[in-house]
């Protein structure tokens, strides 16, 4: 008789992606437990409150700030309204402050950010939202990508014809230019992009400032320029492309509602257990080891963490190719923006802010 595990899966974490996948898994019947450290769920989408003495009750987005890339697919399926979600849209999605006191915002309203972007140059208003147009083109070529399993590059024979097939498909629409273009995206630096395209660097620094979050390394390199399709992979139907909102109650609130449709599903889920390590066995993951000592058996380990925290912190270095090991050592875990959250004890003024502005438009 084969040994039966005491889950079939164990996610480590409770990130939203943790969560998603859990929910999923659940769904499809499967017998499984997330583990978080912590003592709440969210990972970077939680809402907090930072400072309890000095400013109790104020309570923060304390990493993540913003919804714009959770699947709406994924919000349907979960049900993510009914357990509580609500997100407003940010209008503008982005400003900047600019020397001697201006500030150019980024309307959800194309006419609206047109008559900005006027103000600095005609030529790259009207630039602007044509290759806006060509992005969202691109970008629906590439959304499916996200909601199925990555092309493999290592197939051969007949599994390597058909792999190469079902990728050819999704791009038998785009014509030459746009898969030049697509392909300057994806090796291309942004400032080689807006150089190219732009005249107007009160324009560019409007470009620059969307395409900083998510990014890894600046915009000299190669390969930055995708961080412009990457903001326009988030809403799924054409009118959503590129939406970016307000979570109502903070973005813990994303997580709360995932846990309570996980919870309908009945994943368990156990806060403040830290796992230590990976088991593994011949190559394969096998279950974990807690921080406690206590360990839990599973046929699948999913971790929610990043690779490098994965891979070199909890499976074994004997367990994985030495040249692999190298690979995720490898991988570049900075970037070039980062979040400061204060706590005021009254509004800031931005110089070139009008006073009229609503409370959405004064936050830069």
């Amino acid at each position: 008789m084969a040994h039966r595990r005491d889950l079939d899966i164990v996610i480590i974490g409770a990130g939203h992606n943790g969560l998603t996948a859990a929910w999923y898994l659940a769904r499809a019947g499967h017998r499984l437990r997330i583990l978080e450290a912590r003592s709440r769920v969210g990972g970077c989408a939680v809402t907090e409150e930072i400072d309890p003495v000095n400013a109790p009750g104020c309570r923060v987005s304390t990493a993540s700030y913003m919804a714009s890339m959770l699947r709406p697919e994924v919000v349907r399926d979960m049900g993510l309204v009914r357990h509580g979600l609500k997100v407003v849209p940010a209008d503008p999605g982005l400003q900047i402050a600019l020397p001697g006191g201006r500030v150019l915002p980024w309307w959800g309203d194309e006419e609206r950010t047109r008559r900005e972007l006027r103000h600095y140059s005609r030529h790259d208003a009207e630039v602007f939202f044509r290759l806006d147009r060509d992005l969202k083109a691109l970008a629906r070529f590439i959304q499916p990508f996200f909601l199925e399993p990555p092309p493999d590059t290592e197939a051969t024979g007949l599994a390597g014809i058909l792999e190469m097939l079902r990728v050819g498909r999704r791009f038998r629409g785009l014509n030459g230019r746009q898969l030049s273009e697509l392909v300057t995206f994806l090796t291309g630096s942004l400032e080689q992009f807006l150089d190219r395209y732009f005249e107007s660097e009160e324009v560019k620094r409007l470009i620059l400032a969307n395409n900083l979050y998510g990014n890894h390394g600046g915009p000299r390199d190669p390969g930055s320029a995708m961080g412009l399709l990457f903001h326009l992979l988030s809403g799924g139907e054409d009118e959503k492309q590129g939406f970016a909102g307000h979570v109502i109650g903070g973005m813990g609130a994303i997580t709360q509602a995932m846990a309570t449709a996980c919870a309908e599903q009945g994943v368990e889920i156990r806060t403040r257990t830290e796992v230590e390590r990976i088991d593994t066995d011949a190559g394969r993951a096998v279950g974990v080891t807690l921080a406690d000592g206590s360990s839990l058996e599973a046929d699948i380990v999913i971790s929610n963490a990043d690779p490098k925290r994965t891979f070199l912190g909890l499976v074994p270095e004997a367990a994985l190719d030495p040249d692999f090991r190298r690979q995720v050592d490898a991988i570049h875990m900075d970037g070039p923006a980062a979040k400061v959250n204060l706590v005021l004890d009254e509004e800031p003024r931005v110089t070139g802010m009008p006073p009229d502005a609503p409370p959405l438009q004064k936050m830069l």
